[in-house]
């Protein structure tokens, strides 16, 4: 076969470089393989690369070559297909997203493996026809931010199968994002045998490596080792690493007086060296998806002391066999696993040679046996959905006053046969463990009926194919939305209004449903007076004057209250000066929500305007500022900050908005000169 790994680097150092070098030279003894470099930042790769494994460069990015594209007009233009939220983002262009797709146009490679999310939705969209397509996780579902998740979905549903580095992650995949047609699995990252013979436990040094990051909590190392200092002074602890947080642990190290104790090594590569002249290996991370470092440390004979984190130690290490497990952050319990090791020699040892022996269920020969296996089962569902003609879903949404939506689909050349067994699936983009199933009928017409409990939030709809679980995104040609125009709140306050995406055109629907909710009204701007009006709904019962609140939004949390009064049944109206937030203001720009207190005893309803078709009122509804002339610096942080910043601005403008979800708000901000 031939295998292409689809790396944003090669030409780095890092875990996913190195995992991926160990499996692609495994598998180099029996396939043809290429690692698709799609940066090329410096002229030579930092590791070692065997010479059977071509490597192919795409984007030159290399400051010192006379090659290097920074300037490339193409690449000067953002990405049109990686997911926005990827971390990366910034990195990829219209040129990237060109050389990718070149480059796999004219491939004949059986396996296309995605290495990192944005790239596992290139592979997703560009890899071969016929190919198997897998993605691998090397962090976390829950590493990653919802709105990635979220554009990350529709890719991981065209893979054949998702990969993670532990058993857990992808537990927690298949329950947080049900993908029925791609196979979500575990399989840990390859750590060879190392060139080195292993430690013989006789020294007195502790040995850590990895990025000197916040994760890493190295300060929590730091303090445990002034407890171990303290009864055994005469071993020491080595950091292996580079990274952001070195200043702030060689201050830490400094302030414990632990200078000749303590030592920052810096990066090194080869690391397997370093790690056999320890006695101990210790690890205090936050979270790990695997724990590379722990495997190679056992791999070189030494038992580990590691935090019991997400996900990966718990899946190496066998507490009390070949290392020890710790609550995370206990900078007192990492201290006494460690002195417990230091202090029972013949503990020492055992941990040792089980280290040693457990750890080879890692080697590069059995993980490359559990692609191989996968790669081997896939092959027939890839080459059978490279014979389906390309399934494009269209549809027309009708959307009735009380919410029921009719999906009708655009006739298929295929005629109603195309329509058999197909279901409409309605997916909550920030839970895909929430989802919702309709038949299409014989003519392709799907119904979502009114009243379904659907969860406050954005929908996606796809249409999933009949036996092999597929899904597909419904790209939408029409939508008549005046049924929202009619909504009104009942015992129950919902509204499902489904509409076009802007960027790309899918079916989508937004979805509001609350017990109580207050519908805001006209917001009327008058000089230095704000006034909010609207009506309250669902079950809420008005008892007295209604009092409107506004919540400081983030860390420092403040309310501030205003009485209004009732206008008929269930009306109310509310007056307030602009100048209550603006004295309170702490930074540059604040945010304060709009509440409404309805009844003494009664939790307060958030206020915004829900009931209608506009999904997105923050660019639609638009208000004028109030502006609020600052006479003094107010509260003892505005003091702090006038020291830093100078004089404060002496103009505050508060303006009225909605936010994404179409609630009411306020931004309070400085007027810039």
């Amino acid at each position: 076969m031939k295998i292409s790994f689809l790396i944003h680097t090669v030409y780095g150092i890092g875990g996913t470089i190195k995992t991926t070098l160990n499996l692609a030279e495994e598998l180099a003894d029996r396939h043809d393989v290429e690692i698709v470099s799609v940066f090329r930042h410096r002229e030579t790769p930092l590791f070692r690369i065997d010479s059977r494994i071509t490597v192919v460069p795409l984007v030159d990015t290399d400051p010192a070559s006379m090659a290097n594209e920074l300037e490339h007009p193409l690449h000067q233009q953002p990405s049109q297909c990686l997911p926005s939220a990827e971390a990366r983002f910034r990195e990829y262009s219209t040129l990237s997203d060109q050389r990718v797709r070149d480059h796999y146009a004219t491939s004949d490679a059986d396996v296309v493996i995605g290495t990192r999310p944005g790239l596992v939705a290139y592979v997703a969209q560009f890899a071969p026809a016929g190919a198997v397509l897998i993605g691998q996780e090397h962090m976390t579902h829950n590493h990653h931010k919802q709105a990635l998740r979220s554009q990350l979905y529709e890719h991981l549903a065209a893979l054949d199968a998702f990969v993670t580095v532990s058993d857990g992650d992808a537990a927690v995949y298949r329950e947080k994002m049900p993908l029925p047609a791609t196979r979500v699995l575990s399989i840990p990252n390859s750590v060879p045998e190392p060139p080195v013979a292993p430690s013989d436990g006789s020294g007195t040094t502790v040995v850590a490596a990895g990025r000197l990051a916040p994760e890493k909590q190295y300060q929590v190392l730091v303090d445990a080792f002034a407890d171990v200092v303290a009864e055994r002074p005469d071993w020491s602890l080595r950091i292996y690493g580079g990274g952001s947080e070195r200043s702030k642990l060689r201050e830490r190290i400094d302030a414990r007086g632990l200078h000749n104790r303590v030592h920052l090594m810096g990066p090194h590569s080869p690391i397997e060296p370093e790690w056999a002249k320890g006695a101990i290996a210790v690890s205090t991370s936050r979270h790990e998806s695997f724990g590379m470092t722990l495997v190679e440390a056992m791999r070189c004979g030494l038992p580990v002391v590691s935090t019991d984190c997400d996900y990966g130690p718990r899946e190496i290490i066998e507490d009390g066999v070949d290392g020890l497990l710790v609550p995370v952050g206990d900078s007192a319990a990492v201290a006494a696993a460690l002195l417990r090791l230091i202090g029972d020699e013949e503990l020492r040892h055992r941990m040792s040679a089980a280290a040693l022996a457990n750890a080879r269920r890692f080697d590069p020969s059995q993980v490359t046996k559990q692609y191989e296996d996968l790669f081997t089962e896939l092959r027939p569902q890839a080459a059978t959905r490279a014979g389906r003609p390309a399934f494009a879903p269209e549809a027309d949404c009708v959307v009735r006053p009380d919410g029921e939506l009719t999906v009708t689909l655009v006739p298929d050349r295929e005629g109603p046969a195309a329509y058999d067994g197909l279901r409409l699936l309605c997916s909550r983009t920030d839970d895909r463990g929430d989802q919702r199933s309709y038949a299409f009928d014989a003519r392709g017409v799907a119904v979502v009926p009114a009243g379904g409990e659907f969860a406050e939030g954005v929908w996606d709809f796809y249409a999933e194919a009949a036996g092999s679980g597929r899904r597909v995104r419904i790209a939408a040609r029409s939508v008549d939305q005046r049924g929202p125009l009619r909504a009104e709140g009942g015992e129950r306050v919902r509204n499902q209004v489904a509409y076009r995406l802007k960027d790309k055109g899918f079916l989508t629907m937004r979805s509001w449903n609350r017990p109580a909710h207050a519908e805001a009204g006209d917001i009327v701007v008058d000089g230095t007076r704000l006034t909010v009006s609207g009506r309250l709904l669902g079950a809420a019962a008005p008892s007295g004057d209604p009092v409107l609140l506004l919540r400081r939004r983030g860390g420092a949390g403040e309310e501030l209250s205003f009485p209004g009064s009732r206008e008929g049944t269930d009306g109310f109206r509310v007056a307030f000066p602009a100048g209550g937030p603006a004295a309170r203001q702490l930074t540059r720009n604040d945010y304060w929500d709009v509440w409404l207190r309805y009844a003494p005893q009664e939790p307060p309803v958030k206020v915004g305007r829900i009931l209608d078709d506009v999904v997105d009122k923050k660019g639609v509804y638009s208000y004028p500022p109030s502006l609020v002339r600052k006479t003094r610096p107010w509260g003892a942080l505005r003091k702090a900050v006038r020291k830093v910043r100078g004089r404060p601005k002496q103009w505050v403008r508060v303006r009225p908005y909605y936010t994404v979800s179409n609630d009411l708000a306020l931004t309070v901000a400085d007027v810039q000169p």
